[in-house]
């Protein structure tokens, strides 16, 4: 049999083959024009400037309903102590399936910037509320963050304050429980002001 015979449709199935490996569109959880605020981006660029000012802090960690500890200390690792600020960070475009989005304009002209995750889905982070100036610097965030598996549990929430007028980070805070499948719950909550 002549070969020509099967060009036709060897090429119908090279198309289709090509089209099949095509890219396909993103997740549309996120409107067109709607960019969601680089968190981590934000975070390095704080950590930076408070290594660099050492700035006075107040801080007070608390564990298990026992009295606070406070301290006043300019000795702070900042990558450590923002760390789970940056898993709060969203704007990976393969996370915004996951969540819903809904933005609110507020009084003073700033946004409230809500993601809240789909029922379907189990990302670490449950929920994320940035307030967003009108010139776009973060003035807050409050974000539920949850791990688990087989032999540990996590639960935090979150907040951080920023300055209306320079967007540098003022305060934070984190209030926790963990438990290993074997031990008994921790609770902990960790607060700090610049």
């Amino acid at each position: 049999m002549p070969v020509a015979k099967y060009k036709p449709l060897f090429l119908i199935g090279l198309l289709l083959a090509l089209a099949s490996c095509e890219r396909p569109s993103p997740p549309a959880a996120i409107e067109a024009g709607k960019a969601t605020f680089n968190l981590t981006s934000y975070l390095q660029g704080q950590r930076q400037k408070l290594e660099a000012d050492k700035p006075m802090v107040l801080k007070s960690v608390a564990t298990q309903g026992r009295e606070p500890e406070v301290v006043e200390t300019m000795d702070v690792d900042w990558e450590d102590e923002l760390a789970v600020f940056e898993e709060a960070d969203l704007s990976r475009p393969s996370m915004q399936e996951y969540y819903t989005r809904q933005e609110q304009q507020l009084e003073d002209g700033s946004v409230a910037v809500a993601y809240t995750k789909r029922e379907d889905a189990e990302p670490q982070v449950h929920f994320l509320r940035l307030v967003l100036g009108p010139d776009g610097k973060l003035r807050q965030l409050n974000a539920s963050l949850q791990d688990q598996n087989i032999i540990f549990f996590s639960r935090r929430t979150i907040e951080l304050h920023a300055d209306p007028q320079t967007g540098d980070l003022s305060g934070y805070s984190v209030l926790g429980v963990q438990k290993m499948i074997f031990g008994d719950s921790l609770r902990y909550e960790v607060k700090a002001n610049l």
